[in-house]
């Protein structure tokens, strides 16, 4: 027996595409993702069932970490109370999209790829299955696009659930705006870019000024809690690893009066090196926007692919960041361009 476990193991659900799973985090080599029901499109749930599901698992956990959980950053020292109810919530299904980044899979972007939720969350919050005090997550895809997408943000906050929405930011919520404004929620929109050219090549859409808008209308509702406005860049080799672009990026920021921004790696670059053999080039860009964030008096989180690059860097910070032409030079020097993923739709 161990003391090892976590919250989505015991309090956990995600609602994936073809699954339930207690969680949406997949890592090591395909492992994550626990399932709970397979072949699932928005049908009803047995609860019951479903809690007996995890309370096998959490059982065989304890003897010894499953499959599915091993090597999963989440796995820390936990108490599992198995109360049979849900405060921790994941929305993955939706995988109709709006943009067509050239990082994401086809799949995003090939249709109405997503059933309605909301009648399922009524039915666990009326049969007493609900938790509140925790979060309701909501990635894709485009979740505003979801199914019943604004009730569902509705049915949550005023539930004592705090939301997390991953969002394009092409279509405006007046529902999400709201939640800035109470203070129950946050919003993750990834631009990945400083200037219109570069977001329309990654995203491969005409809608920057539109996203600009309505970033300025979600910190207007979050005035009072500016931190829960996240502008994500996803580093993408060949694309915006430059320091022109990251300057454009900051400038883009301070302009928009946003406190906090989240640095992540495109997935498949970060998968492909597995901590070994990236490009210095790399670390030199991720240094500098760090530096740039720091000097912007401006909060940087670092996402957990880039935490994942990261873990064994053996390239330190360079003596140059600081004098920006020989660091210039020197990023495009260490710009090993053979490491550089081509994107092809």
């Amino acid at each position: 027996m161990h003391n090892k476990g976590c919250i989505f193991l015991d309090e956990g659900i995600n609602f994936d595409l073809n699954t339930v799973c207690d969680c949406c985090i997949s890592h090591n080599d395909g492992r994550g993702l626990p399932i709970l029901i397979e072949n699932y499109h928005g049908e009803e749930i047995d609860w019951e069932n479903l809690f007996a599901t995890k309370a096998q698992r959490i059982k065989d956990f304890q003897k010894e970490i499953i499959f599915d959980c091993q090597g999963c950053y989440k796995i820390d020292d936990y108490t599992f109370n198995q109360t049979k109810k849900i405060s921790e919530f994941h929305f993955s299904h939706c995988r109709s999209c709006n943009s067509k980044c050239i990082y994401c899979s086809d799949l995003y972007s090939s249709g109405p790829l997503n059933y309605n939720t909301y009648p399922i969350i009524k039915d666990l919050i009326e049969k007493g299955y609900y938790k509140s005090g925790g979060e309701a997550t909501f990635q894709g895809g485009e979740p505003t696009l979801m199914h019943s997408f604004d009730e569902l943000i509705h049915l949550f906050t005023s539930n004592g659930t705090i939301v997390r929405v991953h969002t394009s930011a092409i279509r405006y919520s007046q529902t999400v705006a709201n939640a800035l404004k109470e203070n129950k929620g946050s919003v993750v929109i990834s631009i990945d870019s400083g200037c219109s050219s570069t977001y329309k090549r990654i995203k491969q859409v005409n809608a920057f000024d539109n996203v600009l808008d309505t970033i300025t209308k979600y910190s207007q509702s979050a005035k009072e809690n500016p931190e829960n406005i996240i502008i994500k860049y996803i580093i993408i080799p060949g694309y915006n690893d430059s320091i022109d672009e990251i300057d454009k990026f900051f400038l883009l920021m301070k302009k928009l009066n946003i406190k906090k921004v989240a640095l992540d790696i495109e997935i498949q670059y970060a998968r492909k090196y597995e901590n070994k053999d990236v490009s210095k080039h790399i670390f030199f860009i991720v240094d500098y926007f760090k530096m740039m964030a720091k000097i912007n008096n401006i909060i940087c989180l670092t996402y957990s692919f880039l935490s994942y690059v990261l873990n064994n860097r053996s390239v330190g910070e360079s003596k140059l960041i600081k004098f920006k032409p020989l660091y210039k030079i020197l990023v495009n020097l260490n710009n090993d361009k053979s490491k550089n993923i081509a994107y092809k739709r």
